[in-house]
């Protein structure tokens, strides 16, 4: 297990979790997110592709339709 931030609390996960597992885990809409993992946006095409490391910094941020 590692710990990462995910939106600002503190949250455990297994190692070798990427960021598309992550988005499953949380319940996210894929194609309705943006991820920033410490400061860098990470773009759809590279989320299967990239391992969380222990104690990043992750923010899922939701698009919102309306107007």
């Amino acid at each position: 297990m590692i710990t990462i931030t995910l939106n600002g609390e503190e949250r455990n996960v297994q190692d070798g979790t990427s960021i598309d597992d992550l988005l499953g885990i949380i319940g996210a809409e894929k194609q309705r997110v943006a991820v920033v993992v410490n400061e860098n946006i990470v773009y759809p095409e590279k989320r299967s592709g990239l391992m969380l490391q222990e104690n990043d910094q992750v923010e899922v941020l939701a698009f919102v339709e309306g107007g």
